[in-house]
């Protein structure tokens, strides 16, 4: 299937199945979905629906085996995804789709400070793709990693950058901690950027803002956003169009106000009507 000029990415008929013994096991059962050029998408669903499985397989991050790819396409610039090399991942990976993921409390190694995270980061993610820097002196690498981990660390609106970059995890809080994994992901500004429930080992409070900051800086870059979430009022605020998933299969899709006010698949309605209310009703 020939991709429009303004599409980023498009899943075609995915199904990918895991091997439990001598069986495969269907998991993700002929998912399409695609995303253009600047906008922000929620994959929605309750735990276990096959949203994170269906993101990952978008990075190459479902291990092989014992998943198995067993129909479908991932199409992006011209590859299609489920067949490229360990070394073709490594230059999609960072540089051009990157992933925020969902614990802010183990995605940082605890061992080194936020300015030696970033910086290694910057140096060698996707050091075989056409970003390659590797021809300059590691002195001017240094420099650059510097500069734009300071340029992120503000647009996060994190205090102190300068001095953040010298602190360890363990010296900062869990919604500090998930403003460094964001700009961390963006801090090679990838074409597209997977957000798996960034806010939901915060604080209700704390998720806000963070998903109000993620929204203004992917806004800022000019970059694609997948947002997988369970929460249908983030994703309200988050995105251009949903895509509902149940039991590893697309139920519903639609721009988002009419997924929302106009819903025409059951588990659609009744997601919506476990939300709570303030009125009881």
């Amino acid at each position: 299937m020939s991709m429009s000029e303004n599409r980023l990415l498009e899943v075609n008929n995915l199904c990918i199945s895991f091997k439990v013994d001598d069986n495969l096991v269907p998991t993700i059962k002929n998912v399409s979905l695609h995303i253009d050029k600047g906008e922000c998408v929620s994959i929605v669903g309750e735990s276990g629906s096959g949203k994170t499985v269906t993101c990952r397989s978008l990075l190459g991050l479902v291990p092989m085996p014992p998943g198995v790819f067993t129909n479908g396409s991932i199409n992006y610039g011209g590859m299609d995804l489920t067949k490229i090399t360990d070394k073709g991942w490594r230059k999609i990976r960072g540089s051009e789709i990157s992933m925020v993921f969902q614990d802010p409390m183990i995605a940082l190694n605890p061992v080194y400070t936020i300015g030696k995270q970033m910086e290694n980061v910057y140096i060698y993610q996707g050091k075989s793709s056409i970003h390659s820097k590797l021809d300059k002196k590691t002195s001017v690498l240094k420099k650059e990693a510097k500069e734009r981990s300071l340029h992120l660390l503000e647009k996060m609106k994190l205090p102190d950058p300068e001095g953040m970059l010298n602190r360890y995890p363990f010296e900062l809080s869990g919604g500090q901690r998930q403003r460094i994994i964001i700009a961390l992901a963006m801090i090679h500004t990838p074409k597209l950027l997977i957000a798996d429930e960034p806010g939901t080992a915060l604080d209700v409070t704390v998720q806000s803002s963070i998903n109000e900051e993620l929204k203004r800086l992917v806004k800022e870059e000019n970059i694609s956003m997948i947002f997988i979430t369970h929460n249908l009022g983030v994703a309200k605020d988050v995105s251009d169009r949903i895509y509902v998933m149940k039991l590893g299969e697309v139920v519903e899709e639609g721009k988002t106000d009419e997924v929302l006010l106009n819903p025409k698949n059951e588990y659609t309605k009744s997601l919506l009507e476990a939300l709570p209310r303030v009125t009881g009703k």
